[in-house]
């Protein structure tokens, strides 16, 4: 075995350590990932001073422990590095910004430590850049930029600080995907991020972002058209949600939630191209197989029509985080949850004929629900949740189609409707606490009595009813009432007015009313 180029002993299921590849100083290509191979990577090391013709190492999900080799920094001819999934610890090594012609980097799901060597701008060819889930801290080099070759960037779930805004983006005009979300970052938002034309994710979530989103006023024609994926949720971001967002054709998956957006939504969502084009039926919703371009995983990876490879995504849907393993070309999702918007749905929203999933929980959205939902044939999850809508339930959220609905904490009222068996897909949650004028399964509140109460009669069908006491009755008889009380009272006055006593005590008695102290309303002084 000692003349071996290639190996490619992926997927068996092989145990034990990488010994016997010591003394193959031949070999070129090794594919060693998903087994269960453990121990060190110290036999590379041996490996790599007996052979600098390895163009491919992919020892990925696996099991190795321990620090990776500086010595990989010697192999001039590699080109993808994927280590991925293991148990390796401890910084990166510098001398992997020797590998003048490393198109791929995969360290991600590891325990490294340490920084981001910002020696890796010196890597003209590298197009993939995977480092995330690992303990990496300190800043992102802004030496990265001089990558111009850089696709992929995954630096997500580690401990990061800084500003992305030392990053310049115009450099990264090849860029497909920047993913740095669970971190520390902070700064507002990149806006030379403007200039990647080619960008189809942007995932700044779950940082510590803030200030308001710039608009694209300085520009000339519209930016991100290429935007599929855009996540900016769990930061501290304000203001109005700028026109760019609205108008990117692209766009399948957009996430503002949990920050602190205001104003009103626009009246023209024509922009979003992409939720509103039509290319398949509605029974095609969940069976889609073209897919975002977004992540190279290995070549071992998952692959999909087009040969595309994609990375996992996650988004709040139906009451709980969906992990998504890829985007499918079907799911369309907007999630405006826990900000402070306001104003009316607009009928605009009848024009996302392709959304699934819409979020707006925990706004400050008001007036009714409008009826275009019987436009959004696809959908498949709504939360409306937490905010002042009113007005009845339309009876087009009965379409079957509609696995989830939370209408709960508003103030709507009348019948839930029963089409479709709407009644019984949801329970009591979907609609409380909340809206009390609401009646109808599955609440207790039956719509029965409440028509009983409106109509002011209380006898049953087939029942003898007794004139007396009908509604016109006792609408004589509230109206007698107080003017009957009134007479009393002036009669009352009338006497105590010619009784020179109780002159004198009725007269005291309105003086002290003139400082009348009521908690509920503060105090009222009469005016002199």
């Amino acid at each position: 075995l000692s003349q071996l180029s290639s190996l490619y002993v992926a997927n068996n299921g092989l145990t034990g350590t990488l010994e016997p590849l010591r003394n193959l100083s031949e070999l070129s290509l090794l594919y060693a990932s998903r087994n269960r191979l453990t121990g060190t990577l110290e036999p590379v090391r041996n490996l790599l001073l007996l052979s600098d013709d390895i163009t491919d190492l992919l020892l990925n999900d696996n099991d190795f422990r321990g620090p990776i080799p500086a010595e990989l920094g010697k192999l001039p001819n590699l080109r993808l590095l994927y280590l991925h999934n293991n148990g390796l610890s401890e910084p990166i090594p510098t001398s992997l910004a020797d590998l003048e012609n490393i198109e791929q980097i995969n360290l991600s799901n590891n325990s490294l430590t340490g920084g981001i060597p910002p020696e890796l701008g010196r890597l003209q060819y590298m197009e993939y850049l995977i480092l995330h889930s690992n303990n990496l801290t300190g800043t992102i080099p802004a030496s990265l930029a001089n990558c111009s070759s850089l696709r992929n960037i995954r630096l997500s779930n580690n401990k990061l600080t800084g500003n992305v805004t030392r990053i310049d983006f115009l450099q990264l005009r090849s860029l497909e995907s920047f993913s740095v979300n669970g971190n520390q970052l902070g700064g507002e938002f990149p806006l030379s991020v403007y200039n990647c034309t080619d960008l189809k994710l942007l995932d700044l979530s779950s940082n510590k972002f803030s200030g308001e989103l710039p608009d694209n006023y300085e520009y000339s024609q519209p930016v991100l058209r290429a935007l599929r994926v855009l996540k900016l949720s769990s930061n501290e971001f304000g203001g109005r949600v700028p026109g760019w967002i609205w108008n990117l054709p692209e766009l399948q998956v957009l996430d503002l939630s949990h920050n602190s957006f205001t104003g009103v939504w626009p009246t023209n969502l024509s922009g979003l191209e992409g939720f509103s084009r039509l290319e398949a039926s509605p029974d095609d919703a969940g069976g889609g197989s073209s897919v975002i371009d977004v992540n190279v995983d290995g070549i071992d990876g998952v692959e999909v029509e087009g040969n595309t490879l994609l990375e996992q995504i996650s988004i709040e849907a139906k009451g709980s985080r969906l992990e998504l393993e890829y985007v499918l070309e079907t799911l369309f999702s907007i999630d405006l949850s826990y900000n402070h918007l306001s104003g009316k749905l607009p009928y605009a929203l009848g024009e996302l004929r392709r959304l699934t999933y819409l979020n707006l929980t925990h706004n400050n959205f008001s007036g009714e629900i409008p009826q275009v939902f019987e436009d959004l044939l696809r959908l498949q999850s709504l939360d409306l949740s937490a905010n002042y809508l009113t007005g009845k339930i339309p009876a087009v959220l009965s379409r079957p189609s509609l696995s989830y609905l939370n209408l709960s904490y508003n103030f709507l009222e009348g019948e839930i409707p029963t089409a479709n068996a709407f009644s019984t897909r949801y329970d009591i949650s979907s609609f409380k606490p909340g809206n009390d004028q609401l009646c109808g399964a599955p609440l207790e509140t039956t719509c029965a009595a409440q028509d009983s109460d409106a109509s002011g009669s209380s006898a049953t069908l087939g029942a003898p009813s007794f004139e007396l006491l009908d509604g016109t009755f006792w609408r004589a008889f509230e109206i007698g009432i107080p003017i009957g009380f009134m007479i009393v009272i002036g009669v009352v006055i009338g006497t105590l007015r010619t009784m020179p006593c109780a002159r004198h005590w009725l007269l005291h008695t309105q003086d002290s009313a003139r400082h009348f102290n009521d908690g509920r309303y503060g105090v009222f002084n009469e005016p002199t």
